[in-house]
């Protein structure tokens, strides 16, 4: 008896161990979530190096399950886009694969667009070494046979132009219906842009993307610049702080070089538009406000291009054009002190 009263005692000790292991695992990170729980995602990046801050927060997440990241154009050419997103996967430990998209817009290039993040998009800091390569499946190819062996689980994050998601739908418009959402960075929001008076760089890149995208009215979340707002930006103190910290942290110190100083000689501290996207996505209570809105494209070639017209449900217009359905929802409100907070834990471990 007193030997099956120890074994059984034994037993229970083990099992509490085991429940108290699992419960720490779970309060670290944003969230303890199992692989099964997590949320599946594609993300779609012309990986500059607010793009590479954005995927950080997304490989670091514990509510996401990152499926691949599809590369394309935009702040940089494609290869090094490529290898700058292996890069980044590669210092967050991330085992994601990636995957070749398109390497120019579906109809014209715009030779006078300018990188404000150096000739490789990572600061021009000799950051990019990655140890492995690009899988020899094209990103479209990927993207459609994800979506349709997992209909309505994958959500895509773009933060790049929409050149990929265009060709997918054009590809097989009835496979990505099957897309649960999408969340966007990209438009001006309701304010001014950054690529034109009126248009944002990842429309400004190729409108006609985000015409075709808009048009098939998939679920979709747009994070725009206006949401880039003063409390959220990165000044000389939280650098100084980042390149003290993780690895993550040191790393995105490094890649920022370029795009720091940009936004120093313009007087202001460094907006990282990209990563706002992905916060909506891993931490929902940081979005405070969203409009409803149906978007459309201007792709006309005129200074106009690239503007994004957002009509918000319940307006009323006296030129009233022919609406769809109000499928976007246009984040106007965020948490700007959880964001920060939660960025700078990720960049220096406090």
């Amino acid at each position: 008896m007193k030997k099956i009263y120890f074994s059984t005692l034994l037993s229970a000790i083990l099992v509490a161990a085991l429940v108290m292991t699992a419960c720490s695992k779970s309060g670290s990170g944003d969230s303890g979530a199992d692989s099964a729980a997590k949320r599946k995602v594609i993300i779609d990046t012309d990986a500059g190096s607010d793009d590479a801050a954005a995927l950080m927060l997304a490989a670091t997440s514990e509510k996401l399950d990152i499926l691949g990241v599809t590369v394309l154009y935009g702040n940089v050419p494609l290869d090094a886009a490529a290898k700058n997103a292996l890069m980044v996967l590669e210092v967050c430990g991330s085992d994601a694969p990636a995957y070749i998209g398109a390497d120019k817009p579906l109809t014209k290039y715009r030779e006078e667009m300018i990188s404000v993040h150096g000739e490789d998009g990572m600061g021009d800091q000799d950051l990019i070494h990655p140890k492995g390569s690009a899988e020899d499946k094209a990103a479209v190819d990927f993207m459609l046979e994800t979506i349709k062996a997992n209909p309505g689980e994958v959500e895509i994050i773009a933060l790049g132009p929409l050149t990929n998601i265009a060709q997918a739908i054009q590809k097989d418009a009835e496979t990505m219906k099957l897309v649960k959402h999408i969340w966007v960075m990209g438009t001006a929001g309701f304010g001014p842009g950054n690529a034109s008076p009126v248009a944002e760089f990842n429309v400004y890149s190729d409108a006609e993307s985000y015409d075709i995208v808009l048009k098939a009215e998939l679920p979709m979340t747009i994070v725009g610049l206006d949401c880039m707002l003063e409390e959220t930006r990165l000044s000389q103190a939280d650098m100084d702080a980042m390149a003290k910290g993780t690895d993550c942290g040191k790393f995105m110190n490094k890649a920022f070089t370029k795009l720091f100083a940009f936004y120093q000689s313009l007087g202001q501290n460094m907006g990282v538009p990209d990563a706002l996207a992905v916060a909506a996505v891993i931490w929902p209570e940081y979005v405070l406000e969203t409009k409803k809105c149906y978007g459309v494209a201007c792709i006309g070639d005129d200074a106009a291009y690239g503007q994004i017209i957002l009509y918000q449900e319940g307006a009323v217009y006296e030129a009233m054009p022919e609406i769809g359905n109000y499928n976007l929802d246009v984040v106007t409100g965020i948490d700007t002190k959880l964001y920060k907070k939660n960025f700078m834990k990720i960049m220096t471990g406090k």
